[in-house]
């Protein structure tokens, strides 16, 4: 009889912690430090799926507005940094003026719970990504994230060639 590989489900963290696409750039960074997460699904409503968030998204966030102060002002001339003028050209930008929609990737790579995760696997190594959302229709039951695939592929016995 030939075994079955494991599924979604058999690896999958089944504490699901979801972000509103409304919250709060500071209540987003406040939750990845609370809760140690790395990046969260992003639901529209309780069973919705819309995207995903991640720490490198708000990285890329400030980097990417094109923010300019427009306000005249002698701030550069008045201000010292360690008792020395800023360089030109410095800048000080609020990253916490957004919503987790100005920073999500709105593309969804997920799995159902019966997915195969050798399909997972696939799946990461392809779109060059560290989490799957595991999905009971469209809402997100799990998460499964590259280290837990490699826990399964560690408790395994190495394949004889």
């Amino acid at each position: 009889m030939r075994r079955v590989g494991y599924l979604a489900r058999d690896v999958m963290s089944r504490e699901v912690v979801a972000v509103r696409r409304d919250m709060d750039l500071r209540e987003l960074e406040k939750l990845f430090l609370d809760r140690g997460i790395p990046g969260p699904p992003v639901a529209a409503g309780a069973a919705n799926l819309v995207g995903a968030g991640a720490q490198t998204d708000l990285l890329y966030y400030p980097l990417c507005r094109d923010d300019e102060l427009v306000a005249p002002s002698d701030f550069y001339e008045r201000v010292r940094v360690e008792g020395r003028h800023l360089p030109s050209g410095f800048q000080i930008a609020d990253a916490n003026t957004g919503t987790v929609a100005d920073v999500m990737t709105p593309v969804v790579h997920s799995v159902t719970e019966t997915a195969p995760l050798e399909s997972v696997a696939r799946m990461m190594t392809q779109k060059h990504i560290h989490r799957v959302i595991v999905r009971r229709g469209r809402r997100p039951v799990g998460i499964i994230s590259a280290l837990d695939v490699l826990r399964v592929v560690g408790k395994r016995p190495a394949r004889r060639r």
